[in-house]
């Protein structure tokens, strides 16, 4: 006899293949193998970021496949929902549970854009009446590309300005 397993029952056994060889007392034998298979793992995420600087409108959708359904969820703070929205930036993270007990934790960060800043230089009238003022934008931050409106015009920046009227 080698100096191999010699009990009639294993386990506590991982993913694999085992093969097992009965002999009698006469030395007769037989071979078994049996193949111990485990569930695909748990879950995939997707997550959008929120749209503008300190808002709350960042998502995670979670897609949970592979272990045994049904599914428990654990955000922590007594959150069990499947998905989330209506997140502020942050790290996330959830813990899934399947039927059978066996779970696996997934982290997911929301970001923001920075600050969306705006700066102008702008050029006065040169003569009274004249029609020669100017304002040149520079955007910074947020989600580009950007979008202007001046009450009717969409260019970024404007030439060919009046003077404002004072009252």
């Amino acid at each position: 006899m080698g100096g191999g397993i010699v009990t009639e029952d294993r386990s506590g056994l991982a993913q694999g293949t085992y093969t097992v060889t009965v002999t009698d007392n006469l030395g007769c034998s037989t071979t078994l193998s049996a193949t111990i298979t485990e569930p695909q793992r748990l879950f995939e995420q997707t997550h959008v970021n929120v749209s503008c600087n300190a808002g709350s409108n960042g998502s995670i959708d979670l897609s949970v496949s592979g272990g045994t359904s049904p599914y428990t969820y654990n955000w922590g703070g007594g959150i069990v929902s499947e998905d989330r929205s209506g997140l502020a930036q942050g790290t996330y993270t959830v813990t899934v549970t399947d039927n059978l007990g066996c779970s696996t934790t997934l982290s997911a960060t929301i970001s923001e854009p920075t600050v969306l800043s705006l700066s102008s230089t702008q050029v006065n009238v040169s003569c009274n009446a004249g029609s020669n003022g100017s304002i040149d934008l520079t955007v910074s931050g947020g989600t580009g590309p950007y979008t202007y409106y001046w009450g009717g015009a969409s260019s970024k920046d404007r030439s060919g300005l009046l003077p404002a009227l004072t009252p």
